[in-house]
């Protein structure tokens, strides 16, 4: 009785469907790392109805006229052009980008967006290591405490 050799892997017989919705169940960085598994698994792992479920479900209301003219052809190319250039949303002072790691959608709020209603009378620095000596300022206007 002839064995199939265990280099060829059981996982290889699964449907693809199955593993295309056990990715999805998962985190991008997830899928981006099963891709390395398997050709089943990178196959699975590549498919549109996996990147679709790492996608805000209110993408298109958004991002519209922030993608390029030529937008990416899959849903991962998708994925991986708002998580690394963040999309300048529509007359709102903000900017948003998903994380590579969880999908999840971060904002950057321009301070000009923002209204300081009450100060405590204390400003809190927080640490940056935003390198200022090789790109001049970071903001061209600031703000003082009243």
């Amino acid at each position: 009785m002839d064995q199939m050799p265990l280099a060829s892997c059981e996982i290889e017989r699964l449907p693809e469907d199955l593993l295309v919705h056990v990715i999805s169940l998962t985190s991008p960085g997830d899928a981006f790392r099963v891709s390395a598994v398997s050709r089943a698994f990178h196959a699975a792992a590549d498919s549109d109805p996996v990147w679709s479920s790492f996608l805000p479900g209110d993408l298109p209301r958004f991002a519209k006229k922030e993608l390029p003219r030529t937008p990416p052809s899959t849903k991962k190319g998708l994925f991986r052009r708002l998580s690394d250039e963040p999309a300048l949303l529509p007359r709102k002072f903000m900017r948003m980008q998903l994380d590579k790691a969880t999908g999840a959608k971060c904002f950057t709020l321009s301070a000009s967006a923002l209204q300081i209603s009450h100060f405590a009378g204390k400003w809190i620095r927080v640490a940056s290591d935003f390198d200022y000596s090789k790109r001049g300022k970071r903001f061209n206007t600031t703000t003082r405490p009243p």
